[in-house]
């Protein structure tokens, strides 16, 4: 059993050459290897027994060589995918179970029915071009450039698509080198597998709509470290989930998501930071801590030029739902019915769409992804090693607990003012599922903390009205914009 570790990077065709040409003027040690033409041949029963265990079983034939290959349940991170794999070779592109271990199964699966119950629904062929690159630190990196199709049933959709994959050392290099690659070539993160793609195609499924959880998943028996990373990484999905769907959907609502995602990020490493800050004083022999003031004050600093970027894309956004949504008309604002003309009209020449693509296209917001996904990752690797050691115990006792830190978080004067809604909203989504907030009705009220988080909230709108009237971008009458002000900020 091999476990695979891959960052995936979604490309343009000009990717390959833009490798080409960054590798020869950079100082790696690296090495080209022929391209290949790879045809992958995806298995599966009518009733997707294999997917609902979420496993993965395909033949991959080249110049007459075959391999059968298993992969098994694993997890994504920021891009990052591992997974367990195993892998035969095969004299023919036939396939034989029967040479995998059996223990790789689960109980319930007879292998020889499930043989018999196989048929291909998919396949990929690709041209891939290979690199073998040898970092300062000894890390090896396989770095292919994939482009080709996925078809099935006589459709198909196209592959153009980056991999990173470690063959040896420390899986926080693949985002190292991830992000010079994000300076060279148009790039953005990879959620879904060629094989995740191959089963959408093959049962003609539309790209799946996204909507977040109302809450994050998590449990009171976490430590307060462990809960923060887990609610870091989920903040970190919410985004890219966000972005995934929105360039399929070029949808100003998959866009609210995004932005969603970015928020609880922030707010999150504002919550956690004294507890992080507090993990990496436990030290650990040969390592240093990931989780430093520094590097979270860095990576908070990040995010706040990001939304700073954003900010007119987010004024356009609040116009939109402030006439969408007949905000004006059903609060009764003074002159909303000369107003609402107005944002119609804004709207419609603001070129929303164009903007957002524009700022996607950016590679800051890829850059901030993959400083997450680094730090989730390390930070877990090296909480999960310092477990049971002597500092960590010694440490433990001192710790503040879950209850504590909400406890202590939601007691704060500040948490139920206007100005700290985020963070409020941020609470509920990331406490609310553990039942560990409903004591603070009082500072909750009856917010929707998506609708905050979305910007679709009562305050978001009068604060964009505010901007809309201060900057003349509605063009009222002197006196109807005082009179507008004066609403908005008694009301």
């Amino acid at each position: 059993m091999d476990l695979e570790i891959e960052l995936k990077l979604l490309a343009t065709p000009s990717a390959q050459q833009d490798i080409l040409s960054w590798l020869t003027r950079s100082q790696l040690n690296y090495t080209v290897l022929a391209k290949k033409q790879l045809r992958n041949d995806y298995f599966e029963t009518p009733q997707r027994t294999l997917r609902k265990l979420d496993i993965g079983l395909r033949i991959r034939g080249h110049n007459g060589e075959f391999e059968q290959t298993v992969k098994t349940k694993g997890r994504v991170i920021a891009g990052m995918h591992q997974r367990p794999e195993y892998n035969v070779s095969l004299p023919s592109p036939v396939l034989q179970l029967a040479l995998f271990d059996e223990d790789i199964w689960p109980q319930s699966i007879d292998v020889n029915v499930l043989e018999n119950d196989l048929y291909l629904m998919f396949s990929t062929d690709f041209l891939r071009h290979t690199y073998l690159i040898t970092l300062s630190s000894g890390t090896h990196v396989e770095l292919v450039f994939d482009q080709g199709t996925i078809s099935a049933n006589g459709r198909s959709v196209a592959i153009c698509e980056i991999e990173l994959e470690l063959k040896r050392g420390e899986p926080s290099e693949l985002f190292e080198l991830a992000q010079q690659l994000v300076d060279i070539t148009p790039l953005r993160v990879g959620l879904h597998s060629k094989a995740a793609r191959g089963y959408r195609l093959a049962d003609n499924l539309a790209e799946p709509t996204y909507a977040p959880a109302p809450n994050f998943s998590a449990s009171l028996e976490y430590t307060p470290v462990q809960h923060g990373l887990s609610m870091l990484e989920q903040a970190l999905d919410v985004w890219q989930q966000g972005e995934a769907a929105f360039y399929q959907s070029q949808s100003v609502n998959d866009w609210r998501n995004i932005r969603a995602g970015i928020i609880l990020a922030q707010e999150i490493l504002g919550i956690y930071q004294h507890v992080f800050e507090s993990q990496a004083i436990i030290a650990v022999s040969g390592s240093a801590a990931t989780l430093t003031t520094s590097v979270v004050l860095t990576l908070q600093g990040k995010l706040d030029a990001l939304s700073m970027h954003y900010q007119d894309a987010d004024l356009m956004l609040a116009a939109i739902h402030l006439h969408h949504s007949d905000f004006l008309t059903q609060h009764k604002a003074p002159y909303y019915a000369q107003v609402n003309p107005k944002l119609a009209e804004f709207n419609k020449t603001a070129n929303v769409l164009t903007t957002l693509n524009s700022l996607l296209a950016d590679p800051q917001g890829v850059h901030v992804q993959l400083s997450l996904g680094a730090l989730c990752l390390t930070a877990m690797n090296e909480n999960a090693t310092r477990e049971g050691s002597p500092a960590r115990k010694e440490h433990a006792a001192k710790e503040v607990t879950m209850p504590q830190l909400i406890h202590d978080t939601m007691s704060t004067k500040d948490i139920g003012l206007p100005y700290k809604r985020n963070k409020l909203a941020t609470c509920q989504v990331i406490w609310g599922g553990l039942g560990a907030i409903n004591e603070y009705d009082a500072q909750l009220g009856d917010s929707n903390p998506w609708s905050v988080l979305r910007s679709e909230d009562d305050k978001s709108m009068r604060d964009a009205l505010k901007i809309l009237l201060e900057r003349n971008v509605l063009s009222v009458e002197a006196r109807e914009k005082t009179e507008l002000m004066a609403w908005r900020a008694n009301n």
